[in-house]
């Protein structure tokens, strides 16, 4: 039994929750998608310790990039290519 299920949380919750966690920093979210993701890391120590390093890497991009947003085709390309790498480590055994 790992941390999450002990705590009543499941991988697919947790998996579910990280994928949507840039979309959240970015408060790209509804209301109802927001409170869930908050409840959840509330409730999960490790998905909110995976939160505060992807908070943080946000963070020192935003500062050394002065802000400057990603073209909507590159952050599509980007997040094609993050969802595919998170499936692909999550398939291997």
């Amino acid at each position: 039994m790992n941390d999450d299920t002990a705590r009543g949380a499941t991988s697919a919750e947790c998996e579910h929750m990280l994928e949507r966690v840039y979309e959240f920093l970015d408060h790209e979210l509804d209301t109802a998608s927001s409170d869930e993701i908050r409840e959840h890391l509330v409730a999960c120590e490790p998905c909110l310790d995976r939160f505060d390093v992807e908070q943080a890497v946000k963070t020192l991009v935003n500062r050394c990039c002065g802000g400057d947003k990603a073209p909507t085709e590159l952050r599509a390309k980007v997040l094609t290519r993050l969802s595919a790498a998170r499936q692909a480590a999550h398939d291997a055994p």
